[in-house]
């Protein structure tokens, strides 16, 4: 790994002052926050915000989140934030599977879903909107299940199901998750229209990517994930509220990122 200085994190919800991880990481360097949006524009022609999560190691489940803006003297990147990713690291959507613990690597835009109530969002939370601009955000309601059990008509769609009967391993009742899911955005990996995995047969790549807020340990350390990106919740907050509707996601570690994004 690089020659960075320590990842810190913060140990509460809305505390921004730093402690050390549990198992320390390095930070990729900041100056190819920039780089990775350039690349990213390549492939995505006319980008102008690209939200850039970077590991060092494809095992890594520390990362550092940046949002990038496309200028008239090129790409800028904002402060460097502590995220999280998923418990194993992350790893290309296509090689990726529901369950692995990865976070999906890859290039997305903000996700769009159409509700059972037929509402279209792109953001939703268990706390009232916090000012999110670049699509419609979602109250969760009782009812809101998010289908993520492999090969099933409900896998990566909202669907209406008591609570019993949204009861995982892999689904997730969205009331359930009030402090993780204060504010989530979605990350288009997988999403409607076309999700693979809610057909016999289909790979499922991945189903409730989010960005959300932190899990905490006992101890007050944040979590990795179970394939989402999660932060403070100052810092999410701030990044949900500064998104545009045509925002992509690149993820994965810095070197992948260089060579594929």
């Amino acid at each position: 790994m690089g020659g960075m200085s320590a990842i810190t994190l913060p140990p509460s919800p809305t505390s921004t002052t730093a402690i050390a991880p549990a198992t320390s990481t390095t930070l990729p360097p900041a100056d190819d926050c920039a780089r990775v949006a350039a690349r990213a524009e390549v492939s995505h022609p006319g980008a102008t915000q690209v939200v850039v999560v970077r590991t060092v190691a494809a095992t890594d489940t520390t990362a550092a989140l940046q949002v990038a803006e496309r200028t008239a003297a090129g790409w800028v990147c904002g402060p460097s934030l502590a995220a999280m990713v998923g418990r194993s690291g992350v790893r290309p959507l296509v090689e990726r599977r529901s369950g692995d613990g990865t976070t999906p690597a890859g290039v997305f835009a903000l996700g769009t879903m159409t509700a059972w109530d037929g509402q279209v969002f792109s953001f939703f939370g268990n706390k009232p909107d916090p000012g999110v601009s670049a699509g419609s955000y979602r109250a969760v309601r009782e009812g809101d299940c998010f289908g993520a059990t492999p090969n099933h008509p409900d896998y990566g769609h909202l669907v209406q199901r008591p609570r019993a009967q949204c009861p995982g391993p892999d689904d997730e009742y969205l009331p359930s998750f009030p402090n993780a899911y204060e504010h989530a955005a979605l990350i288009g990996a997988n999403m409607e229209p076309n999700v693979s995995g809610d057909a016999p047969g289909e790979p499922p790549y991945a189903a409730a990517i989010f960005l959300h807020r932190f899990s905490y340990e006992g101890a007050g350390r944040p979590k990795p994930t179970a394939g989402c990106v999660s932060l403070a919740h100052d810092d999410l907050v701030s990044v949900l509220t500064s998104l545009r509707a045509d925002v992509l996601f690149a993820i994965g570690s810095n070197d992948w990122l260089l060579a594929n994004a």
